[in-house]
């Protein structure tokens, strides 16, 4: 939907005053003030460059992993009125479609556990008052949040995508916010006892919102700032920073702003979409098995694997159960013809009623299989490359092992060719996966803030022609989809 960013008076003659309206291009501002929580947003861009303001002010400017568009990300600093200044520079350069703050805060309310993620429905800009013999009163200015991004948040909120599954996400709470001067680290100062007394419902307290809100409201942009909670502002602020909460809750802001500013921006051109056959959209959900259900091998001392599955989308891949042990004594050639095993790999197979598999031997450094389900199912896992510090994810051998394991899947012998297939794929275990690539220096990602595993389930149906015939393309989308998942997870 296209809004109109501003209008702004160029000159006045007998006519009377001609303005011209700029409308909003395919851009977000993602706004931060510490430089934790610039490094958390910029990790999740793809590719970011740099673009220099013409008074000096650098912005990382990329792109969110499977959406066109741009997201340009800004360092404010600390303090209302620097973020003020810089948020206008930024709507005046890039005409966005939304300023989104992202960053950490201070909670005000018991309820809010560290990490918690505050979705600021209303911004008080709480220091403005007026002090008399009587006492002081509150003369607030505040803004709410705007709707739209207020309901793209909610929805958002309501779906585990934006945190990959983490078994230990953070809740996401829609309350106001309070952004002054002043950084707050007790429960017993002036100042707490005025905020008690006269913003109550305010969450978290902070030191940008207000100024960014005010800059946003005046340009005409649609504003939403996104906290997470790193101290309870109760003198506890320097154990809990000891303890790294900053770094956590910057990374919880980051992960949600990101995923709210995706939907405001256009889906990547599909390289499939204009050879796929109309219909194409999935009818409800898929049924899918992944390796720990088919085999009920599972482990967390492997290195991480890739797991690949090809999903018939009608009843025309289906097998009948005595199909399945020609099926399995064929699996261990298929798979040493097609580099799956090696030579040497000593190689386990099994049948049931309703699968059919074989895999190497697990060890820590992990396994690869193949097996196929009754109904049709093909999957295929393989270790990840990995070094000294564990297993290793970079985007481009990700998407080279994608496709071939879609080969791999797709040229099994003896199976009914479906119509159509969905795709799905997932890494399993992620405690301490590490991501390398030129964009991003090698890490160590904690093994206790991610899930065991990471998944992307079935968005559309291809024919299986098609997919024979475009199974680079096919793999890079499915790749780009997982690489933003696992990168949803830190």
């Amino acid at each position: 939907m296209q809004r109109t960013a501003g209008s702004f008076p160029t000159g006045v003659n007998g006519l009377g005053r001609i303005r011209v309206t700029t409308e909003p291009t395919d851009t977000v501002v993602v706004l931060t003030a510490l430089e934790t929580e610039y490094i958390a947003v910029r990790d999740l861009l793809e590719s970011p460059t740099t673009h220099r303001h013409a008074a000096g002010t650098h912005f990382a400017v990329g792109t969110i992993r499977g959406r066109a568009g741009r997201v340009v990300l800004g360092l404010v600093g600390a303090g209302n009125q620097s973020a003020a200044v810089l948020t206008e520079r930024a709507i005046a350069e890039f005409q966005p479609r939304a300023v989104f703050f992202a960053g950490i805060a201070g909670a005000l309310h018991n309820d809010l556990a560290l990490g918690t993620v505050v979705v600021g429905t209303k911004v008080y800009g709480y220091h403005g008052g007026f002090e008399e013999s009587a006492g002081f009163g509150a003369r607030p200015q505040a803004w709410d949040a705007d709707h739209e991004l207020e309901q793209i948040a909610r929805v958002v909120s309501r779906d585990d995508a934006w945190h990959g599954g983490r078994l230990d996400a953070p809740a996401v709470l829609f309350r106001p916010i309070a952004a002054g001067e002043v950084v707050l680290d007790s429960r017993e100062t002036p100042l707490a006892h005025q905020l008690r007394r006269h913003y109550a419902d305010a969450a978290a307290i902070e030191l940008e919102s207000a100024g960014t809100a005010r800059a946003a409201h005046l340009n005409r942009a649609p504003f939403l700032t996104i906290r997470s909670i790193s101290d309870k502002a109760d003198g506890h602020k320097h154990e809990t920073d000891g303890k790294g909460w900053q770094s956590i809750a910057a990374k919880n802001a980051a992960a949600f702003t990101i995923a709210v500013a995706a939907h405001l921006l256009p889906l990547k051109p599909n390289p499939l979409s204009s050879r796929v056959i109309a219909g194409n959209g999935l009818r409800g959900p898929v049924n899918l098995d992944w390796r720990t259900d088919l085999t009920g091998a599972r482990s967390a001392v492997e290195r991480c694997a890739v797991e690949t599955l090809m999903v018939p989308a009608d009843e025309s891949g289906r097998l009948q159960p005595h199909r399945l042990e020609h099926i399995r004594d064929s699996l261990p050639a298929h798979g040493r013809a097609g580099g799956l095993f090696k030579a040497t790999d000593q190689l386990t197979t099994a049948v049931t009623n309703e699968v059919a598999w074989v895999r190497s031997a697990p060890s820590p450094s992990g396994h690869s299989g193949l097996a196929v389900h009754h109904t049709g199912q093909r999957t295929t896992w393989s270790p990840l490359p990995s070094d000294h510090l564990g297993s290793v994810l970079d985007r481009d051998d990700l998407a080279e092992q994608i496709e071939r394991s879609l080969r791999l899947l797709a040229e099994i012998p003896d199976l009914p060719a479906p119509a159509s297939v969905a795709l799905a794929a997932g890494l399993e275990p992620v405690a301490g996966l590490t991501e390398d690539s030129a964009r991003a220096p090698r890490r160590q990602t904690s093994s206790s803030r991610v899930a065991p595993h990471v998944r992307v389930h079935p968005v559309n149906v291809l024919p299986f022609t098609t997919l024979l015939a475009h199974l680079a393309e096919a793999a890079d989308e499915l790749s780009t989809r997982l690489h933003l998942a696992f990168q949803q997870t830190r």
